[in-house]
């Protein structure tokens, strides 16, 4: 196109487009003035004045098709349409506040849902992690094959660290770390921190640079007199008043001084949410190259170069070669590089996905709900559209102002939408911390604004289609004929009740989920733990320090602050414990049996362990099979004992009784470990959480157990009355024995047990809420569908009557034809919810992803659904007069 008919075209359509009104009147203007010369032309060949007009107007092909053609060609038009589609709309809106109003706030529940869950989609699954270049971390995991033992992500070795930090060639740094939590001493009282012990190059592997004061140095990271500490921006402004003079000073952790050498920036966290402090980890030479502890997490930044698969294939070589090299230790060991996001993100993907996909059927289902209540809104506005046409209107034109109208309802509902996710993700927040990553980040931020205004576009056009298409297909001729009476045509209703079925289907398939889910829950609630909750309180206290660093001096607090606690009002019997039930925390051993053939590399038995005070299966109410429990004369100078539970007897002494047997940890060349006599035998429990069956599981008892690792963390206290009353009581005994240790954690059995099930409990709760809306939307469809219904029938029930009918033949008319709707859309549903289901496997326990039990109740309660909606309309026709009916219309 040449420049000069740019110079042209351009300031003609910016004049078309600020000055519509001006172009619109010279147009007239132009129009008239053809006209009158074709009239003129006509009257000279004879004709008279009106049939020379008429030939002239016919010619022209209608005055304002002609005018349209004109606009079109400005190419402007459709900026002019579209405003002038929003003006109408609004009056529209205007014109029916209480329509404006229903579908406005049924629009509002399926937008607001949606954004919601989609923050947390965002945040986990979609939003890169909060550190440079975060696609080049990985975290690197030994994958273990064993056959007692298996385990893709296990913890590393201290030895298997250091080889894998030298010989590899990919990897730009490679750090580790260790959760460790330190009590905190010169506050107004004991406070415990959460906290991680580092390597030395933790920080820069993450590229994260302190906000005060720096990271720690390689010389830093070895064991020595001199301790240094990098503290969280939180604990620095709530715990020290923002000291810009921190820097240097020293802090008490578990009685020994530490320097603040950095604060990191607000907001940083890793690896969990609550860690407030990093101190090195400073192994020493001999922690450096052990290969039987598996206790480090290892991550690392990938070279700007190197690929994930070239990692994982050079790391693979690596571990082939260290097992040739050390097969006593890492026979049935590889290597697993995991990125990052995908290590925090993929446990709870499938999770996510469901429930998004959950919260978009809601949405449909309130697209169908608006789309229904649009339809008999265009019923009534049938001869409207009509001499629209008539006038002219192109039927893509009326169909875009259609569209318009139904996306503004979405678009003036997306604000509350909004409003209503935002109070959505500060429940998610608080619901789901403990289970789902970077809950921190659950806001409302530029993708998932734009998202809600997608979200609402897409539900506006959706909702708006049908109607549309629907108005579009009308007779002109016939509704002009009709007169003012509202369409009674077939194929409206016929859309109605298609849409009620689609609501009524999809809905099926939400309710059907939660009902899953909330067998699944029950199945959760009645699976027994091997010891009783009730009447249990639970808190946190952790001995540590040079005071605590012999065993002799850690029995004997343990044993007088239960000596003290057992004395306590209402208190039957108290122990500590490593780590309490349901806790998802667990350590394994591998040990030696006296007398089994050697074993191969790779072949040692491996259990679970705990270590315990005496007391605790008493306290537990953890059934003592056979034998004894722990006593405190079980001293380093008597004979050293073990207790096993069912599981472990069962798997290694079959046939036999294990009571007596010997043991001891390690393979058959670990000699250091004494030979241990098995003691007791106690009941199974369900150690990490109510879904994961027991497993062979040891418990060392405290005054036998010298590694410094054997600290014990937990303590449980069994009342005859509420635990709760008992704490204040319980703080006092321990602070009776050591006043600078903090008391943390307080809370019963039963609320970590609630707590070990929050996850399914958030699950049940989600779809709970998404399938009482899509109930209520469903009910409220079938209703609007049969009400409309019995309304258009009017007449025709009015001469049923006259001829004789009884108020039963009519009541069964009506809910004839609402359980059609509802039959129909139940069969569709449970189909769909057959195939859609499965998705749902990982999620349920104990129930099948297609529990017979479960559809047949969900179809109960969609029948006593549809007979409710279905009761007002019914009575409202078999009170029709057949006087009045029969003069209606």
């Amino acid at each position: 196109m040449r420049p000069e008919h740019w110079l042209y075209t351009i300031p003609l359509r910016l004049r078309s487009l600020f000055r519509w009104g001006q172009a619109d009147q010279e147009l007239d203007d132009e129009l008239r003035d053809h006209l009158e010369r074709k009239s003129e032309e006509y009257r000279g060949r004879g004709m008279t004045q009106e049939e020379a007009h008429r030939r002239a107007r016919r010619d022209l092909g209608g005055i304002e098709q002609t005018k349209e053609k004109c606009r079109e060609a400005r190419r402007v038009r459709w900026i002019q349409d579209f405003i002038q589609d929003l003006r109408f709309g609004l009056r529209m809106l205007r014109k029916s506040p209480g329509f404006t109003t229903v579908a406005i706030v049924t629009l509002v529940v399926g937008i607001g849902a949606n954004t919601a869950i989609f923050s947390v989609v965002y945040a986990v699954l979609l939003k890169a992690l909060p550190y440079p270049q975060a696609n080049r971390l990985v975290m690197v995991y030994e994958n273990v094959r064993l056959p007692n033992y298996v385990n893709d992500r296990n913890e590393v070795t201290p030895g298997n660290f250091s080889d894998w930090t030298s010989q590899n060639t990919v990897f730009e740094n490679v750090a580790a770390y260790r959760n460790r939590s330190f009590n905190l001493i010169g506050t107004s009282e004991p406070l415990r921190v959460e906290g991680e012990l580092v390597s030395a190059n933790f920080f820069s592997t993450l590229q994260v640079d302190q906000a005060l004061g720096r990271g720690f140095a390689a010389e830093e990271d070895h064991p020595g007199p001199s301790h240094v500490a990098v503290m969280s921006y939180g604990l620095w402004k709530s715990h020290f008043g923002s000291d810009a003079l921190i820097l240097g000073k020293k802090i008490l952790l578990d009685g020994e001084g530490y320097t603040v050498v950095g604060v990191t920036p607000p907001g940083f966290h890793f690896p969990d949410l609550d860690d407030q402090l990093w101190v090195p980890m400073a192994l020493s030479p001999a922690e450096r190259v052990n290969r039987g502890s598996h206790y480090l997490d290892v991550f690392a930044r990938l070279k700007p170069r190197a690929t994930l698969q070239q990692a994982q294939a050079e790391m693979s070589v690596i571990a082939r070669h260290l097992t040739e090299l050390y097969p006593d230790s890492n026979t049935g060991q590889t290597v697993s590089v995991v990125p990052l996001q995908e290590d925090l993100a993929g446990p709870v993907r499938p999770t996510l996905f469901v429930l998004w996909g959950a919260v978009g059927l809601v949405l449909l289902i309130v697209c169908a709900n608006v789309a229904n209540l649009l339809l008999a809104r265009a019923s009534a506005r049938h001869r409207e559209i009509a001499v629209r046409l008539a006038l002219g209107a192109s039927r893509p034109r009326l169909l875009r102002q259609l569209l318009t109208e139904s996306t503004l309802f979405a678009l003036l509902g997306c604000p509350l939408g909004l409003l209503l996710s935002r109070w959505g993700i500060n429940a998610l927040k608080l619901l789901a911390t403990s289970h789902l990553p970077r809950t921190d980040e659950f806001t409302l931020n530029t993708p998932v604004l734009a998202f809600s205004v997608a979200i609402a576009i897409f539900a506006g056009l959706i909702s708006g289609l049908a109607p549309a298409l629907q108005a579009g297909r009308e007779s002109v001729h016939d509704t002009l004929k009709a007169g003012g009476r509202e369409s009674v045509a077939g194929s409206p209703m016929r859309m109605r009740n298609v849409l009620v079925i689609l609501e009524t289907a999809l809905g099926v398939v939400v309710v059907i989920g939660a009902g899953l889910l909330f067998r699944s829950f029950l199945r959760i609630q009645q699976v027994p733990l091997g010891f009783q909750p009730q009447g249990v309180l639970t808190f946190r206290a952790i001995p540590r320090g040079q005071k605590y660093s012999d065993l002799t001096q850690r029995s004997a607090f343990y044993q007088q602050v239960i000596e003290r606690m057992d004395t306590l009002p209402g208190v039957k019997s108290a122990a500590a414990v490593t780590f309490i039930p349901l806790t998802f925390v667990r350590g394994s051993k591998g040990f030696t049996i006296e007398g089994h053939p050697p074993i191969a590399p790779g072949q040692i038995p491996m259990a679970g362990y705990d270590v315990v005070t005496p007391g605790y299966f008493a306290t537990m109410r953890i059934p003592l099979r056979e034998g004894r429990d722990f006593s405190w004369s079980d001293t380093p100078g008597n004979q050293p004992v073990i207790i096993i539970n069912e599981a472990m007897a069962k798997k290694y002494w079959p046939q036999e009784n294990a009571l007596g047997k010997r043991m001891h940890q390690g393979g058959p060349d670990d000699h250091e470990f004494p030979w241990l006599t098995i003691a007791g035998v106690v009941g199974d429990i369900r150690e990490f959480d109510p879904l994961t069956p027991p497993r062979p599981t040891m418990y060392f008892p405290i005054t036998q157990f010298p590694d410094p690792r054997g600290v014990l963390r937990d303590w449980v206290v069994r009342t005859a009355g509420d635990p709760l009353a008992a704490a204040s009581a319980v703080r006092s005994a321990v602070w009776d024995v050591d006043k600078d240790l903090p008391v943390t954690r307080v809370r019963t059995m039963e609320e970590v047990r609630s707590m070990s099930i929050a996850s399914q409990r958030l699950n049940l709760l989600l779809f709970a809420l998404f399938a009482a809306l899509a109930l209520v939307l469903a009910t409220v469809g079938i209703y609007g569908v049969m009400a409309y219904s019995v309304a258009q029938r009017t007449r025709e029930i009015g001469i049923r009557v006259a001829l004789g009918a009884r108020d039963n033949a009519v009541l069964g008319l009506v809910f004839a034809q609402g359980f059609r709707l509802a039959a129909l859309g139940l069969l569709f549903g449970v189909t769909a919810a057959f195939a859609l289901t499965r998705l749902m496997a990982s999620m349920i326990y104990g129930v099948s992803s297609t529990d017979a039990a479960t559809f047949f109740a969900v179809a109960l309660l969609l029948a006593s659904v549809a007979a409710a909606a279905c009761y007002i309309p019914a009575r409202r026709a078999m009170r029709v007069d057949p006087m009045v009916a029969l003069r209606y219309e």
